[in-house]
């Protein structure tokens, strides 16, 4: 019986192991935490609790790429079944909801429990650099493990319940959301409304919300780890955070297996979705006729949403602007307009990276998993002209977040214009702009490799090569290799660099396109 029940997990395993790009990765990623150890190891003797840092950096780094693994590599493990609709075959052949959940999922699982695992033997060296205990490695990689159960099964009901992965990842990124700010947000209205009299301080509602505010900070794996990488930190490893993360993994495996039958064998359909682009003729929702560009016209449309989206948008942003600055000037004693301006301009510039984030990890994917380059590529324009325009239609979605991003510096433009020179004069400014500019042509260039999850990957590179580079900067000042000037010096000639592979990068982009095109 269990033979039959793991046959799709041990089938998956063993397809698994036998790539090559599987063990290089994980080697790949213990050569960076070695080399990570010997950057620390050389810079203990002008630094305190080196290892305790440097711990530190590797766990976060960690977090981040469990965070990026929930919202792409677990939550597409049925979603990618119902796209390819090969879910009812899989049914026919006699394998039973059971399996598929734990062929589909527990794979995946155990390949970034793994990924954890090799990590250990290297992070017990930061222990001889001081700052750091077996107690504190042994309960971060406890609590690391403990939530990346949970989110993985937390991915796997948002899969189960939704039918593209997009929405799946977008479902699971709102439920991190909640799992994050929520219990703070939660916490400022009850103590606003405590404050202004409108329930009373004891009263069985504010006692109840306040005893689970509590209860979620802590089963918090931030507020588990930040406690952890504390000097002094001697509890057991198998905290609250650590059963409350592993109860909630098992509960939503349930939750996947009950709604398995209701949600996953809904058929979908074989070709894009319209999303919110209306089949009848009305001034919104509909497209209309095609423009004079037709390729921006057709992913501004139907792979943005195009006006009806843009409106939602617009609206929200709106909303959520004025909740904001609403709740600011609530809850502080001085609010003045340029402020107001302040919190738009910089929130919106968030938003705005975020977008532009999404789209180049979408903008080519697109056309690759519907297989729609070969008739694309028939056109009678170039395969440059082709992509240069569906980034045309593409940034047209953005329309909303820039409308309020200038408003936001309109309004704040003489606080914001008093350190301009001084900003514009630092090669560090335009080293992080060249970055963003480099991060979303990396987005767009892994897109067109891999299945799944060229956002979260592009990040973590960006992620490393940032701390190689930064390290290793630092090791040359203080090895006495130059000083500021030679930090500089070195700013600008990365920029350089930076730049000209972003110009290479369209060129790759083009490259690889083409060659999807001709197969």
């Amino acid at each position: 019986m269990l033979q039959g029940t793991f046959a799709l997990f041990h089938r998956a395993l063993c397809v698994d192991f036998r790539l090559t790009r599987t063990h290089l990765f994980r080697f790949l990623f213990a050569v960076l935490i070695l080399f990570c150890l010997m950057i620390a190891h050389s810079s203990s003797r002008v630094m305190g609790a080196a290892g305790l840092y440097l711990f530190s950096q590797i766990i976060y780094l960690n977090f981040m790429f469990i965070l990026m693994a929930g919202i792409s590599f677990f939550a597409t493990a049925i979603t990618e079944e119902k796209e390819e609709q090969t879910i009812g075959l899989l049914l026919m052949a006699g394998v039973n909801p059971i399996s598929l959940l734990l062929g589909k999922s527990l794979p995946r699982l155990v390949s970034a429990l793994i990924l954890l695992s090799i990590q250990f033997p290297f992070t017990l060296l930061a222990i001889t650099l001081g700052g750091v205990t077996f107690t504190q490695v042994l309960a971060t990689y406890a609590t690391l493990g403990a939530f990346l159960i949970g989110l993985s099964n937390l991915g796997l009901v948002c899969s189960v319940l939704c039918s593209r992965s997009r929405t799946a990842s977008t479902l699971v990124l709102i439920s991190l959301f909640m799992y994050f700010l929520g219990p703070p947000l939660l916490g400022w209205c009850i103590d606003g409304a405590v404050s202004e009299n409108w329930v009373g301080a004891n009263s069985l509602i504010v006692g109840g919300t306040k005893s689970f505010i509590e209860l979620c900070y802590e089963s918090s794996v931030l507020r588990q780890l930040s406690l952890i990488l504390t000097s002094g930190f001697s509890e057991s490893p198998w905290g609250f955070q650590f059963w409350t993360n592993l109860m909630a993994g098992v509960l939503f495996f349930l939750l996947a297996s009950l709604c398995f039958n209701r949600f996953a064998l809904t058929e979908v359909s074989t070709d894009p979705g319209r999303g919110l682009v209306s089949k009848k003729r009305n001034r919104i929702f509909s497209p209309g006729r095609a423009w004079m560009q037709a390729l921006a016209w057709k992913d501004f449309y139907f792979v943005n949403g195009g006006l009806g989206m843009a409106l939602i948008k617009h609206i929200c942003y709106g909303v959520a602007l004025f909740s904001l600055c609403a709740y600011i000037s609530y809850t502080s004693r001085s609010y003045s307009l340029q402020e107001m301006g302040l919190t738009v301009f910089w929130t919106m510039l968030i938003v705005v990276l975020i977008e532009i984030s999404l789209i180049s990890s979408r903008i080519f994917h697109v056309e690759v998993q519907w297989k729609t380059l070969v008739s694309t590529a028939m056109l009678p324009q170039s395969m440059a002209q082709i992509a240069y325009a569906k980034v045309f239609g593409s940034m047209l979605a953005v329309i909303p977040a820039f409308f309020y991003l200038i408003i936001g510096g309109l309004l704040g433009i003489e606080e914001m214009t008093q350190d301009l020179g001084m900003v514009l004069a630092e090669p560090g400014f335009w080293l992080t702009c060249i970055e963003i500019l480099f991060f979303w042509h990396l987005t767009a260039l892994l897109s067109t490799f891999i299945k799944w999850g060229a956002l979260p990957l592009a990040f973590v590179l960006m992620w490393v090569g940032n701390m190689v580079f930064f390290f290793s900067m630092s090791m040359v000042i203080m090895g006495g290799g130059g000083g500021p000037d030679v930090f500089e010096a070195v700013t600008i000639l990365f920029t350089l660099f930076l730049s000209a592979s972003i110009v290479g990068s369209h060129f790759m982009i083009n490259e690889r396109l083409t060659y999807l095109a001709s197969q």
